[in-house]
Formats: C-alpha cells, sequence, structure tokens
C-alpha cells in the first residue's frame, strides 16, 4: 500500500477534523483571517464570487467562508466519501440559505477543474499538501481551477512542525506512529511533550484523534521549510504575494531601524528570510499568478503596474507642521499592528487619494520612484500589506 492509500485510509476512519456538528458549524479551524486573504490575494477586487475548499475535511473551513462571503458559490471537495457524509449531513441540518457544494473529488485528478467547475476567484487550501507525495501535482491542477486574477491560499507544515521530532521521540518509547491507537500511553507521553515545549500549537494531549492520526502520526509528511515550498509553487507557475507572518515580523524589525538591511527585498524573499532565522511549524501563504515584472512594486517593468490600497490597514496623516515631516499612522486591527511613517507632502497627497479611490494614477512612480527614501517608504508599504500590484 502507498503512502497516498494510507493517508486516504486514515481520514476514511478518522473524519477530520471532527464530526461534532457544533464545532464544525462554528469553528473555523486554524485559518488566517479571509479578509487577509482577499486584500493580499486580490488587491483591489471585488469580494470572490467562486470560492473551492480543496480538501475541506468535515466542512469547518466551507462553514468559515460561508460566514465571511454568504454571497459567495463555495464549492468543498475531499478524497473521502465519509468525510463528505459528514459534511453534507451537518450542512442539512443547519438548512443554510446559500447551501455549500460537498463533493468526493482527488486534488490529483487532473480532471479536478472539470469537476468543480472552474473559474474560481479564490482557493483555500489548508493542511492537506503537507500529506501528499506529490504536492507540486496538486498546484498545477489548482491553477487549472483559477481565474487569472484569482488567488490561493495554502496551508502547510514547516520545518518545525512538531511530526518533524515529535514521530521519532514517540518511537523511541516504542510507540507504533504510522498506526496511531488513541490510548492511555499515548496521552501520558503527549502530556511529557506538552511540558516541555512553549508554543503557539496548543497541547497535543488535549488534541482529537483526528487530529493526532493525521497531523502526527500519518504515513506521509512534507515539513519543508518556506524557501521549499516557495520553488515548488514557482514550478507551477506560483508566486508568494504574502505571508501572514512577515507582517508582524517586518514590524518588530522596525523598532530599532534594523528593517534597512532588508530593503529591497520582495514580499516572497522577506518570507523566506525570516523563516530562515525562525522557522515556522505552519506556513500561511498567499499565492498568485505573478503580472508581468512579478508582484514587487520595485521590480522594473516597461510600463507602471497598476498600485492599489489593499483596504488590510487604516490611514490617518497628522497635522502639517513648519519643518516637520507629517505622519501617516497605519492601523491593522486584524493583526493588532500600528506603524508610523513619515512622508513629504507629495507622499501624503497621493497616499491619501490611493486609500481613498484604491487604485492609483499612472503617474504615481513620479512620486514614489523619485529617489532611494521615497522607494524604502514605498517598500514598507508595500512588504506590510498596505498597497500591493494588482494582477492583471
Amino acid at each position: 500500500m502507498t503512502s497516498a492509500d494510507q493517508t486516504k485510509r486514515n481520514y476514511e476512519r478518522r473524519p477530520y477534523p471532527n464530526t461534532d456538528p457544533k464545532k464544525i458549524v462554528s469553528g473555523g479551524g486554524t485559518l488566517p483571517p479571509l479578509g487577509w486573504m482577499q486584500a493580499i490575494g486580490r488587491p483591489g477586487r471585488p469580494a470572490p464570487q467562486r470560492v473551492l475548499v480543496a480538501g475541506c475535511g468535515t466542512g469547518t473551513e466551507a462553514f468559515a467562508v460561508r460566514r465571511e462571503w454568504p454571497d459567495a458559490e463555495i464549492v468543498a471537495v475531499d478524497f473521502s466519501p465519509r468525510t463528505i457524509a459528514v459534511a453534507r449531513r451537518v450542512q442539512r441540518a443547519e438548512r443554510l440559505v446559500r447551501p455549500i457544494t460537498f463533493l468526493t473529488a482527488d486534488l490529483t485528478d487532473p480532471g479536478l477543474a472539470r469537476l468543480t467547475g472552474g473559474d474560481f476567484d479564490l482557493i483555500t487550501c489548508h493542511g492537506v499538501l503537507s500529506y501528499l507525495p506529490q504536492p507540486g501535482r496538486v498546484l498545477r491542477h489548482l491553477a487549472a481551477c483559477l481565474r487569472p486574477d484569482g488567488a490561493l491560499y495554502l496551508g502547510v507544515n514547516g520545518e518545525a512542525h512538531p511530526a518533524t521530532r515529535l514521530r521519532p521521540w514517540l518511537a523511541s518509547f516504542g510507540l507504533a506512529v504510522d498506526e496511531l491507537k488513541d490510548e492511555r500511553r499515548l496521552r501520558t507521553l503527549l502530556g511529557l511533550w506538552d511540558s516541555l515545549h512553549d508554543d503557539d500549537l496548543g497541547e497535543l494531549s488535549t488534541m482529537s484523534a483526528s487530529y493526532l492520526g493525521g497531523d502526527i502520526c500519518g504515513p506521509h509528511f512534507n515539513n519543508w521549510p518556506l524557501a521549499q515550498w516557495r520553488a515548488e509553487a514557482n514550478r507551477c507557475g506560483w508566486e508568494i504575494a504574502g505571508t501572514a507572518v512577515h507582517p508582524m515580523a517586518l514590524r518588530l524589525t522596525m523598532e530599532r531601524a534594523h528593517h534597512r538591511e532588508l530593503f529591497p527585498a520582495s514580499p516572497a524573499d522577506l518570507a523566506a528570510t525570516f523563516d530562515q532565522a525562525r522557522p515556522a511549524g505552519f506556513h500561511r501563504i498567499l499565492l498568485r499568478r505573478a503580472p508581468a515584472g512579478g508582484l514587487d512594486v520595485l521590480a522594473p517593468r516597461p510600463s507602471a503596474p497598476a498600485l492599489c490600497w489593499t483596504g488590510f490597514f487604516s490611514v490617518r496623516f497628522s497635522t502639517p507642521k513648519a519643518r516637520r515631516p507629517v505622519t501617516a499612522t497605519l492601523r491593522c486591527p486584524t493583526f493588532d499592528l500600528r506603524v508610523d511613517l513619515p512622508l513629504t507632502i507629495a507622499q501624503v497627497d497621493t497616499l491619501r487619494a490611493l486609500a481613498q479611490t484604491k487604485l492609483a494614477p499612472a503617474t504615481w512612480k513620479n512620486t514614489w520612484m523619485k529617489n532611494e527614501a521615497s522607494r524604502r517608504t514605498l517598500w514598507l508599504l508595500s512588504a506590510l500589506g498596505a498597497v500591493a500590484v494588482q494582477a492583471t
């Protein structure tokens, strides 16, 4: 039996993440904010009309998407018939005004776009590709399902995922990690593990058997650093538009002006650099099909790209005073971020207009690209996620 077959059998035995209707409908899993996906993945675009939840499990994430975008058409697929049966049963009990289309489908199937109808504005694929032997195949199939201006959210394991060290550690105590049994000794050992680890991944000893069997002790894992996931995505025609951690990481570097050493790194380069310094246990990545010249606002192009306001930050300006630069205060309540940037009067005028109209005029380079100080400020706005290149 191949590892792919073992993975299917594992999730058929233990529907993921659980079978409790209340938790399925009210939870959101560990998805990052859906507003962030829209702002960074589809900057300047209206709310998605068609969303694909690729690898939906029992439907937790699909129901979260429904709450965020009640008017969207949502298709959710999983390769486990039993899991899809649970999701459909919960949906019937909920009697949603606009139901979700739950389908049994394999993401490795070349006919995925035909099965799902394709033409999606946004695809979420959370906690799936880490457990498939050939993730690149799925990335290519998902690309065929997406509109040219669409985005793919990818949630995948990182180098510091607990399974990397936990599996051999449990095996050293004589546990068969490929055939996990939810027994007292396992819980005791996980309690010991928890007492030795103070991180944001939660208490493993309290996790459900479905989570442990799939995320920790399954038959196959791709626990990769971000640079490796990026290389795999690039081979399939994707580029990183942002990650859920790098705006906060960049803000930390700004406290003592250490961010100057990072200029003019692209969002993808920034994310890889931060992951090298502090490897993540899980990556939350936004992928886009890069427009001509890429996603970097500073990249040279024959013509100016469409620069847009993502809407992920609000901005206020201080009152102009003689011989003092105006301060732009950017706030992002979702990530609890505040950033103060000194601006020239010309920059204030263009940034205020951009925040109001959402799309910069073609002459925006006259303000933001005339010297290194201006380019550095534009780079910060882009790296934080306040502005972005709009896909064409």
